[in-house]
């Protein structure tokens, strides 16, 4: 299947999503990042699909938005500009409400949109040679439809930081401030990634749902809030099919070892 600048591929229960502009090291124009909303809902709801991997094609993640298509709309006016940001409202906005894990898979540098994409993913492995950053400051802009993913992500201080020096900073300092979860060696990350699929395949789809729901829901409001969210989702999993066989396997297990 493939769209505007977008590939994708299904092996087994993982489906991959490319970002396919290598010209210009797959900057994500609106169109992508609409047709990307539309992959993201249709994988989502194809049954035989357990998890979701965004990457780039070749040796770049993505340099974010396409820089000519930007140049084109800075004397846009305000009715323009609104409209053209509906599909990146879309996008920040659409993974936290999908039912399955979505991993991203970082090679090179992921700037700008694409950091933010990166802070939008459930999960982020990235290799050793990767690149993060949001520049926007220093051309007079401001990643303002990024900045909710990375302040999710990141907290305060990390975001405001990236967001306004502008600096790039490298997979290890990714990895510290929260905005990926491993780091690896370029012949190891597909491994990792694999490895994190298989996860996801042993558990129970239902499970993975109601738990992503319930961790989304909690980790966006204080203490007192999250824990009235959790006393009424507590149901939901308490009273579950998926809760019943899980306890059966368990004690299966232990009496085999027994």
């Amino acid at each position: 299947m493939s769209t505007t600048q977008l590939l994708v591929e299904r092996q087994g229960p993982r489906a991959t999503i490319i970002l396919s502009n290598p010209a210009k090291r797959n900057a994500i124009a609106t169109a992508t990042a609409r047709n990307l909303v539309d992959t993201l809902i249709q994988l989502d709801g194809e049954q035989d699909i357990r998890v979701i991997v965004i990457t780039g094609e070749g040796e770049c993640f993505s340099s974010g938005g396409d820089l000519d298509e930007f140049l084109s709309t800075v004397d846009a006016g305000g009715t323009q500009l609104w409209e053209t940001g509906e599909p990146w409202q879309r996008l920040f906005s659409v993974i936290p409400t999908l039912s399955k894990p979505v991993i991203a898979r970082v090679v090179g540098p992921a700037m700008a949109g694409a950091c933010g994409l990166v802070a939008a993913c459930d999960f982020a492995y990235c290799t050793e040679g990767a690149k993060f950053g949001s520049p926007e400051v220093k051309i007079g802009l401001f990643p303002l439809f990024i900045l909710p993913a990375l302040l999710g992500r990141l907290g305060e201080r990390h975001a405001l930081d990236l967001a306004l020096t502008g600096r790039t900073i490298d997979a290890q300092e990714a990895y510290r401030m929260g905005l990926v979860n491993h780091v690896a060696t370029a012949d190891e990350i597909d491994t990792l990634v694999d490895q994190l699929v298989k996860t996801f395949t042993h558990l129970e789809p239902a499970t993975v749902r109601r738990g992503k729901h319930a961790f989304n829901k909690i980790s966006s409001v204080g203490l007192i809030e999250g824990l009235e969210l959790a006393r009424g989702l507590r149901p939901a999993f308490m009273c579950s099919e998926e809760l019943r066989r899980g306890i059966e396997k368990f004690f299966a297990k232990k009496e085999v070892k027994a």
